[in-house]
C-alpha cells in the first residue's frame, strides 16, 4: 500500500474512527480507578490522538510532497543518503554564460568600513530596508564572510549570495535553517569557493502571504523590485561586496527556488547564476492570494519555460529535483525541454525522494562546490 495513496488515508480514517468508537463504547467498563482500568484509559486515548496525528501528517505529506513512499521515509528516518541522481545538462556552456559581460546593474565605488544600524554580533546582522523603487519596507538578514572586519581585510570586496526561503518560512531558512555558513566556510577554507556574504531577504510580503516574489497589480506590493533592485542597490551601498555580474547568484528552496529561478532569468545584468532546490518555474499562488490576475500579460513574464524558449539569458543554473517531487518535477520537466544556449541547466533529478530541506542539506555542499567552479565571481582567490 502506498504511503501517498489514498487508500492508506481511508485506512488511516477507518482506524481513527473504530478507535473513537471503540474509546466511547468501552469507557464505561474501565470507569473504575484500579490501576488496571486507568492504564486501560491512558492507552486508548493515547491510540486515538496518536491515529489522528497519523492521519494528520499524512494529509500533509501528500500535500506538500515531504515523503515519496515508504522506502523515503524508512531512509529519512535512519539518516540513509538518497539514491545516486541522475545527471541532466542542457543548453550551452555554464562557464561561459556565467563570464558573459551584460550591462552593468549598478555600481558603487569607495571604501566601506562602517556597518549599516541592525540588530545581531557578530557575523550576522538583521535589517530593515526600505526600498527606493519599490517602496516595500521588510526585513533583510545579513551574514557576513569571514574574517570581513579584520585588518587585512579592509580593502577586499566579496561575492554575493542572495537566498530566498520558501513558503511558509522567514529569511533565516538559509543562514539559520539550513546553516549555510558551515558549508561555504568550509569550501573556502580548503579552496573550492571564495569567501561571500549572504543575504537573505523577506518575501513573505504582506506578512504572511506567499508572494511568489512578483511584481503585484495595483494595489499589490513590487517585490521583484524589492528583491532584484532595492536589495542589492542597499548590499552595494553598505557592504564591500563586487558588483559585476559574476560576482552575484541566487539561491532558493521550493517556491523560493523559484524565486532564485525567476531573479536570474529576469535580471541577467545583476545575476550570473541560481540554484534551485525543489523549485518550479511559473508562479504558484497559494489560497486567495492572487496579486496577478490569471491569464494576464503581467502573468505571461513569469513564464520561464516560455523565456527560455523564445529569449534565453545567459545565465547558469544548477537545480535539484526528484520525479515523485509533486512541487517541482511537473514544470521543472517542462522546463527542461525549453532550455537552450547560451543559458546553461546543470540538473540532478532523484529518483524516489520527496520535498523536504532534509535532502537539500545534503545537496547544498555540492551547490555550493558548483558556484566556486562554475561562477568566476565565486572562483576562490588563494591568499
Amino acid at each position: 500500500m502506498s504511503l501517498t495513496g489514498v487508500p492508506f488515508q481511508l485506512l488511516l480514517v477507518a482506524a481513527a474512527l473504530g478507535a473513537v468508537a471503540a474509546t466511547v463504547l468501552l469507557w464505561p467498563r474501565l470507569a473504575r480507578r484500579r490501576a488496571r482500568e486507568v492504564i486501560g484509559r491512558l492507552g486508548m486515548l493515547v491510540l486515538v490522538n496518536a491515529l489522528v496525528l497519523l492521519l494528520a501528517g499524512s494529509l500533509l505529506n501528500n500535500a506538500f510532497g515531504f515523503f515519496a513512499g515508504w522506502q523515503d521515509l524508512a531512509g529519512a528516518l535512519s539518516g540513509a543518503p538518497p539514491p545516486a541522481p541522475q545527471v541532466d545538462v542542457r543548453g550551452g556552456s555554464a562557464q561561459a554564460a556565467a563570464a558573459q559581460v551584460l550591462g552593468s546593474a549598478g555600481q558603487i565605488d569607495g571604501a566601506i568600513s562602517v556597518l549599516p544600524t541592525g540588530i545581531g554580533s557578530g557575523r550576522e546582522f538583521a535589517f530593515t530596508v526600505h526600498g527606493r523603487e519599490s517602496g516595500v519596507t521588510a526585513q533583510v538578514l545579513i551574514k557576513l564572510p569571514r574574517n570581513y572586519d579584520a585588518r587585512a581585510e579592509r580593502a577586499r570586496r566579496y561575492p554575493v549570495l542572495e537566498t530566498f526561503q520558501g513558503w511558509p518560512g522567514t529569511p533565516g531558512a538559509f543562514i539559520d535553517g539550513l546553516g549555510i555558513s558551515g558549508p561555504a566556510d568550509h569550501l573556502a577554507t580548503v579552496h573550492r569557493l571564495a569567501d561571500l556574504l549572504v543575504v537573505s531577504p523577506q518575501t513573505s510580503v504582506p506578512a504572511g502571504r506567499d508572494s511568489e516574489c512578483v511584481n503585484g497589480s495595483a494595489g499589490y506590493p513590487k517585490l521583484e523590485t524589492w528583491l532584484t533592485v532595492d536589495v542589492p542597490n542597499w548590499v552595494l551601498r553598505h557592504f564591500r561586496v563586487r558588483s559585476d555580474r559574476s560576482s552575484w547568484a541566487t539561491m532558493g528552496l521550493s517556491s523560493g527556488g523559484w524565486c532564485a529561478a525567476m531573479a536570474a532569468m529576469l535580471h541577467p545584468d545583476r545575476y550570473a547564476a541560481a540554484v534551485v532546490f525543489g523549485g518550479y518555474f511559473n508562479p504558484q499562488f497559494f489560497g486567495s492570494y492572487q496579486p496577478i490576475a490569471p491569464g494576464s500579460i503581467a502573468l505571461d513574464r513569469y513564464d520561464l519555460a516560455g523565456l527560455a524558449r523564445r529569449a534565453p539569458p545567459p545565465v547558469a543554473i544548477w537545480l535539484e529535483t526528484s520525479r515523485l517531487d509533486p512541487v517541482s518535477w511537473e514544470s521543472t520537466a517542462a522546463f527542461l525541454t525549453a532550455v537552450q544556449a547560451p543559458m546553461a541547466v546543470r540538473t540532478l533529478i532523484l529518483t524516489k525522494v520527496g520535498h523536504r530541506v532534509s535532502v537539500w542539506v545534503a545537496e547544498l555542499p555540492m551547490a555550493l562546490a558548483w558556484l566556486g567552479q562554475t561562477v568566476p565571481g565565486f572562483a576562490p582567490t588563494i591568499r
